[in-house]
């Protein structure tokens, strides 16, 4: 079954939105299911309908999926083009050494507002036993005052 097939067998034009079709697909089957009609002819008919509305969904998921295939496409080739534009020069060519500290204090070159001192182990352990002896002191209270 084609797809001009299809919209014929549900009563839709061709290029209608899914809602639409959806809705046509809701009415027709409702008007031809077997449970409300005995005849051979409507159990037929609800088949088709269907299988049209399966397929007509099936080609809207097709299309979908090939528009976001495109997208994706263009949005890669779009960095790809901004990469050959911008290189790491370009960020790298400024230069903080011309700034003056405006609070008079002697700052030496190699520094970086963004260092963080190192953790030391023994504060981390500490830490880390403290918690778990105190989770085992709660651990002990709660099932002697039970």
């Amino acid at each position: 079954m084609n797809t001009a097939d299809c919209y014929q067998i549900l009563g839709v034009q061709k290029g209608v939105s899914q809602k639409e079709i959806k809705s046509a697909y809701r009415r027709l089957s409702l008007k031809y299911h077997p449970d409300r009609n005995k005849g051979e002819k409507d159990d037929e008919k609800f088949k088709q309908i269907i299988e049209a509305y399966q397929i007509l969904k099936l080609e809207e998921k097709k299309k979908s999926k090939r528009s976001e295939v495109d997208i994706a496409y263009t949005y890669t080739e779009f960095w790809k083009q901004y990469d050959k534009k911008v290189t790491e020069e370009q960020f790298n060519r400024v230069n903080f050494a011309g700034f003056q500290n405006p609070f008079g204090v002697n700052v030496p070159e190699s520094y970086s507002h963004n260092q963080e001192k190192a953790p030391s182990q023994i504060s981390t352990h500490v830490i880390l036993y403290v918690g778990l002896g105190l989770v085992a002191v709660w651990i002990i209270l709660s099932e002697i005052l039970k």
